[in-house]
């Protein structure tokens, strides 16, 4: 009995510490809550530790004292009838965005002191999502700290998806306001340009999957966007076009059967009328970001991933690098090269399939 009241006084005060942070109390009342806690990763009913309410209220020096008291930052809030795997503390931390900034550097920071032997499978999954939701969701400062941590302490998955990928993948298919699309994506090209070795890198099946293959293997970022993406989104405005045949044919079918004294008419009109209104939001907002995609994002990431191949032919023309017989490109001349890789990207803008075999 004496046991049994012992833990529902520990379950109080892990509580009352959940509660205090949520609350926003002063500093010092949260730190004599937390001298009190048995398990600093107790799990309220919610399923959330001290350190996820910590992390949503954004307050650096409680999460400062939980990590030092040994808080979980991959700890899941699993439920009884929901598991979720991404929403621990340190991915809860990117998604929360921009304003987070200084609160995903605190946990990077810590977790690059870790060792990987501390970490389960699933833990280590979530942290593979680092660097994806650093571009995706935060700075190009976080990601590049996010990058750096990922490339001395912790292994990138090598079979799937690197961040450019799994950002074009997430904007590309399921963005629906042009004006996000272009603040993720404007970020992206800022951070190839510091970084443009991404860009070439291919996505690969998991080698020890033999018989698997993904529709993206082999591709690159930008060859997921042209050929992926994009078709996606034509075969969007084809599908809306489709609808509008078939419902200039309804209407034609329900004026002849039904009458406009019927008293469920006004309301079949307003609920038809509603309906193409979404659907017609849905394919301006598409072909929006269609010409955005098209016009500016692709043609942007592909002259930065010839950059280096620039780089490469104008070292090939200096009279010492390039002097060597064999070099067939030492004849080229600055106006020259400008033009085969403006060439180039007009190119991938009215023929994209002819570039299928370099981006795919």
């Amino acid at each position: 009995m004496h046991c049994q009241h012992k833990t529902v006084e520990m379950g109080k005060h892990d509580i009352n510490l959940i509660l205090s942070i949520n609350l926003g109390l002063d500093l010092s009342e949260i730190k004599c809550r937390m001298d009190k806690v048995a398990d600093i990763n107790f799990q309220c009913n919610t399923r959330l530790t001290a350190l996820h309410t910590a992390v949503m209220q954004n307050n650096l020096e409680v999460v400062s004292m939980l990590l030092e008291r040994g808080a979980d930052m991959t700890l899941l809030p699993l439920s009884k009838s929901w598991k979720n795997e991404i929403e621990c503390p340190l991915l809860m931390a990117f998604k929360q965005g921009e304003s987070h900034e200084e609160m995903q550097l605190l946990l990077l920071r810590a977790l690059s002191g870790m060792r990987r032997d501390k970490f389960d499978r699933v833990a280590l999954s979530n942290i593979k999502r680092v660097t994806q939701y650093a571009m995706m969701y935060s700075t190009v400062r976080v990601f590049l700290e996010a990058k750096q941590m990922s490339s001395e302490a912790l292994v990138l998955n090598s079979a799937g998806f690197n961040p450019l990928m799994f950002t074009i993948i997430r904007v590309g298919l399921f963005g629906e306001d042009v004006v996000k699309c272009v603040k993720i994506l404007d970020k992206v090209l800022e951070i190839v340009d510091k970084d443009s070795s991404m860009s070439w890198e291919r996505f690969g099946t998991d080698p020890i999957q033999k018989n698997s293959r993904s529709v993206y293997t082999g591709a690159t970022g930008l060859g997921m966007m042209v050929f992926h993406v994009i078709a996606d989104r034509k075969k969007r405005c084809t599908q809306y076009e489709q609808y509008v045949e078939t419902r200039n044919r309804g209407k034609v079918m329900f004026s002849q059967n039904i009458s406009p004294t019927d008293p469920h008419y006004d309301a079949l009109i307003e609920h038809q009328m509603q309906r193409d209104a979404v659907q017609k939001s849905f394919y301006d907002k598409n072909l929006e970001i269609l010409a955005y995609f098209g016009n500016e994002f692709v043609p942007c990431l592909f002259a930065k991933m010839l950059a280096p191949m620039r780089i490469a032919l104008g070292m090939s023309t200096h009279r010492r690098l390039g002097i060597h017989d064999d070099c067939r490109v030492g004849n080229l001349n600055g106006d020259l090269m400008n033009f085969i890789f403006n060439e180039l990207v007009r190119g991938l803008i009215t023929f994209a399939a002819g570039y299928k075999h370099l981006l795919c």
